[in-house]
């Protein structure tokens, strides 16, 4: 069982059919040095593998990685990156492969590919889901698993602050939308999720940042919280202090990037991405994307400062907390 951005026992569909198929499994994770993140992430990653028993770790390249175990069948869940589709040939070309979902709520390929996220979500809405997979052994739970449930009996819609642990498959988000039927305004943030990620599937050229221009004084500014304008001030200084920041904070921040100080999107996802904990190619790409695109829908920086004076106010002056 190869794990890669699926982190966890609880519904891993893979895990599961591994584990009813063999009569030995080897839980695999592989320390690939082409995949680079940013310490806090890295961080992140060790608490998270320390959480799957057994879990053996090696370096090195995935496919070499495997090879030395001389599996008879190597099971692991399906992504979307060129990077995890290349993963995925180079190791059904040497070894008997079964892939599974598990990275999204639905496969990949239930759901024909839309360039806008309405239509997209009308069709998920009507697809069934797959049932939950049970842990194929005990398994404490994790503080990834008692963050969701902490938030899950939360009375709050939106904020759940779990996209990180989603990035890295701690949490699985069928099993989150299963238990969230009553809050149903983030089972579409959810979706947004699964949208990009199939997007980047079918298109990755549209998320590619290639060379971004240089950047300048006004890029200066807004990465380094000093634009003037309170509201991007004040979420650019939490993605600093937090690697993190609310949806709504980071479609405010990249609009004012792209739409007044006219810079490319990419210096602004290639920043996104070196600092954000939960640092999806596909949402923050896709979000980045979005903003470029939609040039009728912008946030109104006073009025948003506003609507969110006691963030601004948390996160203003010296960068930290309030």
């Amino acid at each position: 069982m190869l794990f890669t951005r699926d982190l966890r026992v609880h519904d891993n569909p893979a895990l599961a059919a591994a584990h009813r198929t063999a009569d030995r499994v080897v839980p695999l994770f592989v320390r690939d040095a082409a995949i680079r993140a940013p310490a806090r992430r890295l961080e992140l990653l060790e608490r998270l593998l320390a959480d799957i028993p057994g879990l053996v770790i090696e370096h090195g390249d995935p496919v070499e990685a495997v090879a030395r175990h001389a599996p008879e069948a190597v099971f692991c869940s399906e992504d979307a990156s060129p990077y995890a589709r290349l993963r995925e040939r180079r190791l059904g070309d040497r070894f008997d492969l079964h892939v599974f979902p598990g990275i999204t709520i639905h496969p990949f390929d239930e759901l024909k590919t839309y360039g806008v996220f309405t239509p997209w979500f009308r069709r998920y809405l009507e697809l069934p889901v797959r049932a939950v997979e049970d842990a194929p052994f005990e398994a404490p739970d994790t503080d990834a698993r008692k963050a969701l449930t902490t938030w899950l009996e939360s009375a709050a819609k939106l904020g759940s602050r779990l996209s990180p642990y989603f990035h890295l498959g701690a949490l699985s988000p069928l099993e989150a939308v299963v238990r969230a039927e009553h809050k149903p305004e983030w089972i579409r943030e959810l979706a947004w999720r699964d949208f990009y990620l199939q997007l980047l599937r079918a298109e990755p050229e549209r998320f590619a940042l290639g060379t971004p221009p240089p950047a300048d004084d006004h890029f200066d500014a807004w990465r380094e919280s000093r634009t003037g304008v309170a509201i991007v001030d004040a979420g650019m200084r939490q993605l600093r202090d937090e690697g993190w920041m609310p949806n709504r904070i980071r479609m405010i921040c990249a609009q004012y990037l792209v739409h007044a100080c006219g810079i490319d999107w990419r210096l602004g996802a290639r920043h996104f991405e070196a600092l954000l904990l939960d640092g999806d190619v596909a949402s923050n790409r896709g979000n980045w994307v979005w903003v470029v695109a939609n040039t009728r829908r912008l946030f109104n920086p006073e009025l948003q400062a506003k609507k969110f004076r006691d963030y601004v106010a948390q996160w203003s002056g010296s960068g930290a907390p309030a």
